[in-house]
């Protein structure tokens, strides 16, 4: 049987041509570990280095110069068939029945839509911008696709991938001056506080940040859209506790700031779930462009500090918030 992929041989064909791993991951829409992955495994088929690696990027072995010969006439072949048609037929039937929440279609859907119609042109998106329970119920349904959040589905017709850990922190306006920092649980009785409804992660995690001073006098204000929130924390209304990516821009210009905080806020954990039998369909390239367009606009952290809520592994769904929290919106 043969063994060696078409995938195996174009990322080692690009990064080979390119000369680094993260040109050629560019150059497909994939993740950089998955250009890795997928040379290694040529790799190990073949039983022979193709790349030596460095810091400058990668450079071929004598081996890799023989095999990249037979990989661009493969390519070529592979090319040559795929134009049998008269145009690339997009994946999943021409309709993407796509899922995010607010997070994540606020830092990435825009620039995963610009690709997709870049290597799809006919390509049909039916999007929908909802709260994580609601995203689990229409997977659940099979009314969509795949989707962007924040816990795993957990259902034997739906996989889950753990894309990475996004870092929350408490955020205020610019101009807002706080009498003691780091801001902690205690300092918060006579701070205005803001959040996302329950039963959303947010909420959650700010409410258990606050239940460490052992008191219930910190009542939080709710506001069910991330960027009417942000406009509140903007114009001095309140502090609230928010994913770092959705705030990026808005640091950069000045506008809002970060609240040094002890303890600090938890990382949550962001999923891609998408339907099982979609995955012959095209599905895979949608879920490797994602984790490629979200590690690019640098919405995940490096790796979650020991002993925070992060822990948590995929599958294990609620075990850090009992009550069953949902994406932040």
């Amino acid at each position: 049987m043969l063994r060696i992929t078409f995938r195996q041989l174009e990322a080692f064909y690009w990064a080979a041509t390119l000369g680094t791993v993260n040109a050629a991951a560019k150059h497909l829409f994939v993740s950089q570990p998955a250009i890795t992955a997928r040379v290694k495994e040529l790799e190990e088929i073949l039983g022979i280095a193709l790349l030596s690696r460095s810091q400058q990027g990668v450079q071929l072995t004598p081996a890799g110069r023989d095999v990249l010969e037979h990989a661009q006439r493969l390519l070529k072949l592979g090319g040559e068939l795929e134009k049998c048609g008269e145009h690339e037929v997009p994946p999943l039937d021409g309709v993407l029945r796509m899922g995010a929440d607010e997070t994540s279609a606020a830092v990435g859907v825009s620039e995963i839509l610009r690709q997709l119609k870049i290597r799809y042109p006919t390509l049909r998106v039916d999007l929908s911008i909802e709260r994580s329970k609601v995203l689990h119920e229409k997977l659940n349904r099979r009314e969509l696709d795949l989707a962007l959040q924040t816990s795993p589905v957990a259902r034997p017709h739906v996989a889950d991938e753990l894309l990475g850990w996004v870092q929350v922190a408490w955020v205020a306006g610019a101009s807002v001056e706080l009498m003691h920092l780091p801001f902690s649980p205690g300092d918060a009785a006579s701070v205005p506080l803001v959040t996302t409804p329950q039963p959303s992660i947010l909420h959650y995690v700010a409410r258990d940040w606050l239940g460490q001073a052992g008191t219930d006098l910190h009542p939080l204000s709710t506001c069910n859209t991330l960027a009417m929130i942000m406009t509140l924390v903007r114009d001095g209304h309140a502090l609230a506790a928010l994913p770092v990516p959705v705030v990026l821009e808005h640091l950069k210009q000045g506008t809002l700031k970060l609240v040094e905080s002890d303890p600090p806020l938890p990382p949550i954990a962001y999923y891609v779930s998408y339907l099982v039998e979609k995955q012959a369909a095209g599905v895979g390239f949608v879920v490797d462009l994602a984790r490629s367009v979200l590690e690019s606009a640098q919405f995940f952290i490096d790796q979650p500090p020991a002993g925070s809520a992060s822990t948590l592994k995929s599958g294990q769904a609620g075990a850090a918030f009992p009550s069953g929290p949902e994406a932040p919106r």
